[in-house]
């Protein structure tokens, strides 16, 4: 009963809040009560601002759907913006990871390549120094050898060994040769009688070339081979002739011959079988040599004379002087062979001729061939010889048939045809000679003969090293000089590995060069060929002075110019300028001396210390001048009598101009002073003109005008006498007043 009750409640609600309009518009509106203007005015008002309101509730309800239409849109592009961003985001982060994935990827395929090459690189190293074990050994193992070989050379001289020695000889000679014919008589018969024959034996030139072949055993010589010459020789004839005529009973012609020349000319092909000797640089040989004539003439020339007995008549009477048509290039017969004793005297040319070898010690000045020593020459040795010969024939070589030197015709006065004088009773004998001088080179054939060994090379092997650690320097040079002082290694750059040098025997001084280090020198003597000499040059380190110069106000850096000066003296020793980025410098200083270092630097207290050693490294603080304080510029140039500066005082002017600029708080007064010569007034005005031309050109530089002053004092405020010339130049002067 009571959800029944409950139940018709709730319809009669709905009901009743449904129909409530629908009864509201169904129902009759009240008749209009009868209003005045004025409410109906006011109504009418009421009515336009009701109407004003609703349209202006409309326009704003239209703007605010308007706005949440635009808030809608911009939110939307917002949103979607986002979303772009946000893929754009996404595509950045893929494109990142890509990036660092093939940056990754390169940085993998660099490590590889690097650790490739880093692998071909020690590879490449150590081909190299196997290569350079390689030859280092082979260069040992020849410098070994050649040691022992130039050892076994000094033993095979010390107890030489008796060796047979091979030469191949090439022989030149010129000299006088001669046939000395032997014709003692000259006596015919028949129809032709001659006496009185004179022979007169001029000789002619011989010329000889030998190939032969020379056997040394010891002092023992033996040469054969074969042998050329060429011998030509004239002699004069003079004898008488006679016949009788045949058409004239008892008539004579004698037919006188005063000098009848003969020349003979003989070209024979040989074997000489010589022995001799050979004692230090001299030599002989003889035996004998057989010869072949090959080629033989004669040519003859001369005058004749006629004179003819008739019985008829009291006294002979002659018919002139003929020449004789002899014969030219006839060939002339000989005996086969021509056997001739020979002799040669001679010496060795090798201690003249041949090159002397560099003497092991330069001192020494006599030639190093000595009278018999040999020296090589290429692969074989060649020697040279003089000598003197002489060959004479021992048998007769005339074979030349008998007949008279001269024919006559029955029906003819003249002599009608001649022949040699050696065809003479075809028995005449002929004997050749031949002496001179001679020139011979030798090649000596290789063979077993112990042949000269130059000594191995000894060697200086260089390192340099340091005093305190005994380990080699980075970089070192070293120049070498010999005991009389001349280079025989200039200067050379010496690396850990040391440097290797050839050295004949002798004493030597090193000298060591290296950055940081005092120059060191070692003595050393080379003593033995084929020895290797260790020179190790120790180098001390040299002390650095360090110099840092600050403001003692500010902490910051002042570049300065130092000096150095030996304890006692004025003068500087060493100059040493500060950089205007840390203003430190270094310098290395003598060991030995006191020194003394001194500052003065514009604008601030001049500085003078004792160096207590040479390696120190000192931070000096510099007092800037205080407010009142004056100093003088030095270095500060001007032309005589003048207000311009010169160029000389660049450096001063840039000094000022630096102080100034690091201390921008500081103000000066630049002050003008002059000497005493000339008039005042004129010196008031050089004064103030050069005080403003420091001004000026300090403005040029950089510096505000409001920091400057200038003033001229003239000559009111001297420093210095002046009286003297270096008096006046002190007080002609430009101070700097701190304001």
């Amino acid at each position: 009963m009571k959800s029944i009750f409950h139940n018709i409640l709730i319809a009669s609600v709905v009901l009743s809040l449904t129909c409530a309009p629908a009864i509201v518009n169904a129902m009759p509106e009240p008749a209009p009560v009868a209003m005045t203007e004025k409410e109906k005015a006011a109504a009418a008002k009421a009515k336009e601002a009701e109407k004003k309101k609703k349209e202006a509730e409309k326009a704003k309800a239209a703007k605010e759907k308007e706005k949440a239409k635009a808030a809608a849109t911009k939110e939307k592009e917002k949103a979607k913006a986002a979303a772009a961003k946000e893929k754009e985001k996404e595509k950045a982060a893929k494109e990142k990871e890509k990036a660092a994935a093939d940056k990754e990827k390169q940085r993998a395929a660099a490590e590889k390549e690097k650790a490739k090459q880093a692998a071909e690189r020690e590879k490449l190293a150590a081909e190299r120094e196997a290569e350079a074990a390689r030859k280092e050994a082979e260069a040992q193992a020849k410098e070994e050898k050649a040691l022992r070989d130039y050892e076994k050379y000094q033993e095979s001289l010390e107890n030489p060994k008796q060796e047979a020695i091979s030469y191949i000889n090439l022989g030149a000679r010129l000299g006088y040769a001669a046939m000395m014919d032997k014709i003692n008589d000259y006596i015919g018969a028949g129809t032709l009688n001659q006496s009185n024959p004179l022979q007169q034996l001029k000789g002619g030139v011989g010329f000889g070339f030998d190939a032969t072949y020379n056997l040394e055993y010891g002092h023992f010589l033996f040469e054969t081979g074969l042998d050329l010459r060429i011998l030509n020789s004239t002699s004069t004839y003079g004898f008488e002739a006679t016949r009788l005529d045949k058409n004239y009973p008892g008539t004579t012609y004698s037919y006188l011959f005063d000098k009848l020349g003969e020349t003979r000319n003989l070209f024979q092909v040989g074997i000489p079988v010589m022995f001799g000797a050979q004692f230090d640089r001299y030599y002989f040989l003889a035996g004998v040599k057989v010869h072949y004539s090959a080629i033989g003439n004669y040519s003859q020339k001369g005058k004749y004379d006629i004179v003819v007995n008739d019985p008829a008549l009291l006294e002979p009477y002659g018919m002139g002087i003929h020449d004789l048509n002899g014969k030219t290039g006839q060939a002339i017969k000989f005996l086969q062979p021509d056997l001739s004793i020979a002799a040669e005297v001679g010496v060795d040319l090798d201690e003249w001729l041949q090159q002397s070898p560099k003497p092991a010690d330069p001192k020494d000045k006599k030639k190093k061939v000595q009278p018999g020593q040999r020296l090589p020459f290429g692969r074989e040795h060649i020697h040279y010889r003089a000598a003197l010969f002489a060959e004479y024939g021992v048998l007769n070589t005339n074979a030349t048939p008998a007949a008279l030197p001269v024919d006559f015709a029955s029906n003819q006065v003249e002599v009608q045809n001649s022949n040699t004088l050696l065809a003479y009773h075809g028995n005449t004998k002929l004997n050749n000679l031949f002496v001179g001088a001679k020139f011979i080179v030798q090649f000596e054939i290789p063979g077993k003969t112990a042949r000269p060994v130059p000594p191995p090379p000894a060697y200086a092997l260089y390192s340099v090293v340091d005093a305190q650690t005994n380990q080699p320097l980075p970089v070192a040079f070293v120049e070498t000089h010999n005991s009389n002082g001349k280079i025989t290694l200039k200067e050379k750059q010496i690396t850990p590995k040391g440097f290797k040098q050839k050295c004949a025997l002798g004493s030597y001084t090193a000298e060591a060069k290296a950055e940081g280090y005092y120059n060191a020198t070692q003595s050393f003597d080379i003593e033995e060929v084929g020895s290797t000499e260790y020179v190790t040059i120790v180098m001390r380190h040299r002390p650095v002075l360090r110099v840092r110069v600050t403001n003692k106000e500010t902490g910051l850096v002042v570049p300065a110019n130092i000096q150095i000066r030996k304890r006692g003296e004025t003068a500087s020793a060493y100059t040493m300028a500060t950089d205007s980025l840390n203003s430190s410098a270094s310098l290395m200083l003598a060991e030995g001396p006191q020194y003394t270092l001194h500052i003065a630097q514009m604008g601030y207290d001049t500085l003078d210390m004792a160096i207590t050693d040479i390696g120190d490294s000192l931070n000096l603080q510099l007092v800037p001048v205080k407010k009142g304080e004056v100093f003088i510029v030095k270095n500060l140039f001007f032309a005589t009598n003048k207000t311009r500066i010169l160029p000389t005082s660049e450096g001063a002017l840039n000094d000022l101009y630096m102080y100034l600029a690091r201390n921008p708080k500081v103000r000066i007064k630049i002050i003008g002073h002059t000497d005493n010569v000339g008039k005042d007034e004129a010196n008031q005005i050089l004064s103030e003109g050069r005080a403003e031309a420091v001004k000026n050109d300090l403005i040029e530089r950089g510096l505000t005008p409001d920091r400057l002053e200038a003033e001229g004092r003239g000559e009111k405020q001297p420093i210095d006498t002046n009286d003297t010339e270096e008096g006046r130049q002190n007080n002609r002067r430009v101070e700097i007043e701190i304001l």
